[in-house]
């Protein structure tokens, strides 16, 4: 589990938090995955649809650059997830930028989705069931309460003037709210 997880689930697991604070949490935790598994292949997806707009869209050929493009990186569920998102949106009838927001968007909340469960998982090893699910609900509404198509749009570079939030609680006053 990467540590931008671990931070979250220890989050989740002090009901100190509310939920808000939580979704706070889950933003770094998917930065990092994204950092990690899709943005040392971005370029090539976006060179990719940059050659979308020919009149095929993904048929013949295209479908073949789609599977080489999984290739780059094997058994990388976030990265497998963005690229079947973009071949699903321009299937729907979306190109260029608009394909890849939709896409990135999408792989992120399956990404929270699948975090989510991975850490009710390793909780059910260590604890006990009560409290490997209610980390895992906690953490399941702080992903949902994060705003996760604002961070696919910082990650793929569109949005540059927004600033990546920084949970960091330094004094007292930054603790619980009341």
């Amino acid at each position: 589990m990467r540590v931008g997880w671990k931070k979250f689930a220890k989050c989740a697991d002090k009901a100190a938090f509310e939920p808000e604070q939580l979704a706070d949490f889950a933003i770094p935790a998917l930065e990092g995955d994204w950092r990690e598994d899709v943005a040392p292949h971005l370029g090539a997806l976006r060179k990719l649809l940059g050659n979308s707009n020919q009149p095929s869209l993904f048929g013949g050929a295209n479908s073949a650059e789609l599977e080489s493009l999984k290739r780059l990186s094997p058994g990388n569920s976030l990265w497998h997830a963005v690229v079947d998102a973009v071949a699903q949106a321009v299937a729907s009838g979306q190109s260029g930028e608009d394909a890849l927001l939709q896409s990135a968007t999408k792989a992120l909340l399956d990404r929270g989705a699948r975090g989510v469960r991975q850490v009710e998982e390793h909780y059910l090893r260590r604890t006990k069931e009560a409290r490997a699910l209610k980390v895992g609900e906690r953490m399941e509404d702080g992903i949902s309460g994060a705003p996760i198509e604002q961070t696919a749009r910082r990650l793929l570079g569109m949005d540059r003037d927004a600033a990546s939030p920084t949970p960091k609680l330094q004094g007292l006053d930054d603790g619980v709210r009341f």
